[in-house]
């Protein structure tokens, strides 16, 4: 690995955070989501009133980080924390002063920064009030925000990200986009006004960061999950292509293309579907397109997906496919408790196929595992929380090494223990163990894991030595 590969870790502020509403910080979407349970192991929820307290331990949290030996360290700025209500006139002052001195904090201790600027943190106000970006007048007010924030940090901050993992807007809209699905509009419809709305969202923050800062590298951000045909039918095939398209290249190819593909316009011909989409628009979506970076990705696991043989009609199978809940597994991989599969060498696949689609630098931020772990006697050993790691690094050497491809750097998910998505604790991500239950805060004393340990040899030795000889 090149000498300045970006070896990091990486979290959502608003999913480790707490500090509720101190400090003049609104509700956001994430503190209001009603969660639906994932599949597996009976869930635990938390509120976000506390998480695991990153608010008030985020120097002791970033120490622990600069004990590894992280290089970058990627996190969110809450968008609730700046704009409480997302409409209001002035910035609260509290907030961008937290996370200056956040940046300062982590410069200080050579650790490169990378912002994420919406990542489930919009303001709950803009969902109640304008249904987030299925009203346009919230991409102005992100405009403004992103402005804010970057006018704050610019000159300390050199990597953005616009949108973390912009293309589940249409899949998780209340928690993505800030938005549910009106009673009149069907989930093409919604699908596609979301997809083109937050397209303009992130040509928009583009604009403002390059203009406000052009120095800073700005990327944009999907959550990756490559789909493999369940079998060698021809039909699977195609139906893999379709959900690869418009699931995972669909956001890319238009911040890259400057222009909405031909197979995103057919499939709005063949339902019919009224865009608004004027020539304002189109023209920052394709001044973003010159602009942009990097390209960033989540990646987690793989997926598998096969067609419908007792559906004849295209569109009916399209959208059956697209909007697929049957949760089809492929034998060839085990999974953790939450029945996400492990595919290390799909990350190398995933690296090669989207290098060699759009010839831009890509950057890994977020890779990692979700386990239910107990701390016993002041430790936590988690093998495998390495092995994952292993697998995973394995493969992207691979895609570096071997394959050409450009990456810029590998960010785990996640340096700390906060709440998943899902708002419960049980699913543990961190390489510190934060002492709390999904009911009892207990103390919220931090203890390294072993996986701790191995990170940081494996950072000191620039990916050569991966073997788990930890002494713990």
């Amino acid at each position: 690995m090149k000498k300045d590969f970006l070896w990091g870790a990486a979290l959502s502020n608003v999913q480790a955070e707490g500090g509720y509403l101190e400090d003049g910080k609104g509700l956001n979407v994430y503190d209001t989501l009603v969660v639906t349970p994932e599949k597996g192991i009976p869930p635990m929820f938390c509120d976000t009133a506390v998480a695991t307290d990153h608010y008030h331990h985020y120097k002791e949290d970033i120490d622990f980080m600069a004990e590894m030996g992280l290089k970058a360290y990627r996190f969110s700025v809450v968008w609730s924390r700046i704009h409480p209500l997302g409409d209001d006139e002035k910035p609260n002052e509290k907030g961008l002063a937290y996370y200056e001195d956040m940046v300062d904090y982590l410069l200080e201790k050579g650790i490169e920064p990378v912002v994420s600027l919406v990542h489930f943190d919009m303001p709950d106000h803009l969902l109640r009030t304008y249904n987030g970006f299925l009203n346009k007048k919230v991409i102005d007010f992100y405009a403004k925000h992103v402005e804010t924030v970057v006018n704050r940090l610019k000159g300390k901050v050199k990597y953005w990200l616009t949108y973390n993992e912009i293309n589940l807007a249409p899949y998780q809209s209340d928690l993505v986009a800030g938005a549910y699905c009106p009673d009149n509009m069907s989930k093409p419809e919604l699908f596609v006004h979301l997809s083109i709305n937050t397209a303009i969202a992130h040509a928009r923050a583009v604009e403002v960061i390059k203009r406000v800062d052009p120095q800073a590298w700005v990327g944009g951000m999907i959550g990756h999950a490559p789909f493999y045909p369940l079998t060698c039918k021809s039909e699977d095939i195609i139906a893999a292509d379709f959900k690869n398209k418009m699931h995972n290249y669909l956001p890319f190819d238009i911040m890259t293309s400057g222009q909405l593909p031909s197979y995103f316009l057919n499939y709005i011909q063949n339902r019919n579907i009224n865009i608004k989409f004027d020539e304002k628009e189109r023209q920052v979506i394709l001044e973003s397109s010159q602009k942009l970076d990097y390209l960033a990705f989540s990646y987690y696991q793989s997926s598998v997906q096969s067609s419908f043989d007792d559906i004849t009609d295209f569109i009916e199978l399209e959208d059956a496919i697209l909007f697929d809940q049957r949760g089809l597994k492929n034998p060839n991989y085990t999974a953790n408790e939450w029945g996400w599969q492990i595919d290390g060498e799909g990350l190398r696949y995933s690296l090669v196929d989207l290098y060699q689609r759009y010839h831009k630098p890509l950057f890994i931020v977020e890779n990692g595992i979700g386990i239910d772990e107990k701390l016993v006697d002041g430790k936590v050993y988690d093998d495998e929380r390495i092995q994952y790691y292993q697998k995973h690094i394995v493969s992207l050497k691979r895609a570096v090494e071997h394959d050409g491809v450009d990456l810029m750097g590998y960010l785990a998910w996640s340096p700390i223990d906060f709440l998943s998505s899902h708002k419960e604790i049980r699913k543990r991500y961190g390489f510190v163990y934060i002492n709390r239950d999904f009911d009892d805060l207990l103390d919220l004393k931090r203890y390294r894991k072993k996986s701790f340990y191995w990170y940081q040899k494996v950072i000191a030795n620039n990916g050569e030595d991966l073997s788990d000889d930890i002494h713990y």
